[in-house]
């Protein structure tokens, strides 16, 4: 596997950090991760929560996802002897990660010029809310609030509707995708260079670059490119209701050589040169009417009906999904998009799988949980030359678990 013989600390807690460490796990690499051993990383706790579906039953998708295959201690950083462990596991690693606020690593000993000064070739990986400077920067923050911040949200919302809610995760993976990349790039300079470095990336950060197409395009207008209303702007970027009260996505954005054929596909062939709608300019200038016209014809069928009916067809269109049925379609089953791990608790549990194909060295889904809240803290101790007389100490003292 491509990161095969990369160990990996982490420090993290909820889904940014976790995530980046857990994306090096999937490639390979050998991650051990930190927590306090009262009650440990937060997320371990959501089962708790009632009335929320994605927090009820055994299994803990949020925590087991970003976790499988790692190693887990139980370690007190507020202890000198804690610290002193930590620093003794730098020593050996190529990557730390953590998503710790900036002036609590620097209480518990674990900021960048300590560990850099322990070991020089270490990638040093923090991800924030709002970035190393300004009056912000101690700020709490989690993905809704740099979803907010960063414009984002504008953009998924119709002219004068309520912004909509970060689904959970979504933003802490995006920004988890950004540092997972970053730590690429410090990896390949050190093999370069021989020079560790730090590495990082904020969640506001990573949303204005993931809608930086419509931030650069509204700064250079001066018009905010805010959602657009179902009718208008494009009548082929657009989604449409089915018989079913199911929908169907277009995103035909050369239109211009797909006219003809989408007009067979969906029987509208009498509008082909209809003068309205015979040009690019045309449908765009008459873009309301051809809108409802298209409104009537995909209310006619429900959506697997359509389905069905366009499946022959080339140009850009899908389905709108539920996630329990991604399970039974067959392009996300072709390409193994969904795996199967074994749960001890839960059983069968399908999952997402590892997104990037590699010919030669592809990554996995490592393991099928996460550990227990300490489970390697004995293994991990023993492997840096710890007695069981100093374990025992440690564990007297409360600096493990």
């Amino acid at each position: 596997m491509p990161l095969e013989g990369i160990r990996v600390l982490e420090l993290t807690q909820f889904a940014f950090g976790p995530r980046t460490a857990g994306f090096l796990v999937e490639m390979g690499a050998e991650v051990t991760k930190i927590e306090n051993p009262q009650g440990g990383d937060p997320v371990r706790g959501l089962l708790a929560l009632k009335g929320i579906p994605m927090y009820e039953g055994a299994y803990n998708a949020y925590f087991e996802q970003n976790h499988r295959g790692k190693r887990g201690i139980a370690l007190d950083l507020r202890h000198e002897r804690g610290r002193e462990v930590a620093h003794r596991l730098i020593e050996t690693s190529d990557v730390f990660v953590t998503n710790l606020r900036v002036s609590g690593l620097e209480r518990l000993g674990m900021d960048y010029g300590t560990l850099s000064s322990i070991n020089p070739r270490l990638i040093y990986a923090v991800g924030t809310g709002w970035g190393l400077k300004g009056a912000t920067r101690d700020r709490g923050a989690f993905e809704g609030t740099g979803f907010a911040r960063s414009g984002l949200v504008t953009s998924f919302v119709e002219p004068g509707m309520l912004p909509p809610q970060c689904p959970p995760a979504v933003g802490d993976y995006m920004a988890a995708t950004f540092l997972a990349y970053g730590i690429m790039l410090a990896l390949f300079h050190r093999e370069r260079t021989g020079e560790g470095q730090m590495v990082h990336t904020s969640l506001l950060a990573s949303m204005l670059k993931t809608g930086s197409l419509c931030i650069d395009t509204s700064l250079v207008t001066g018009r905010d490119m805010v959602g657009v209303a179902h009718d208008a702007e494009n009548a082929f970027y657009n989604c449409y209701r089915t018989k079913d009260d199911r929908w169907i996505q277009l995103a035909l954005i050369q239109d211009e050589r797909a006219w003809g054929e989408f007009c067979k596909a969906v029987g509208i062939q009498h509008l082909e040169h209809d003068p309205r709608f015979a040009t690019a300019e045309a449908r765009v200038e008459n873009r309301v009417e051809l809108v409802s016209a298209l409104d009537e014809v995909f209310l006619s069928r429900t959506q697997s009906e359509w389905i069905e009916d366009l499946e022959q067809y080339r140009f850009p269109w899908a389905p709108v999904r539920y996630f329990t049925e991604l399970t039974s379609d067959q392009q996300v089953l072709d390409n193994d998009y969904l795996v199967t791990v074994d749960d001890p608790v839960a059983g069968e549990v399908r999952v997402v799988g590892a997104c990037i194909d590699l010919s030669k060295s592809p990554g996995r889904i490592a393991g099928s949980k996460g550990p227990e809240l300490g489970q390697h803290t004995e293994e991990v101790l023993l492997e840096l030359g710890y007695t069981w007389d100093d374990i025992a100490s440690l564990k007297e003292g409360g600096v493990i678990l």
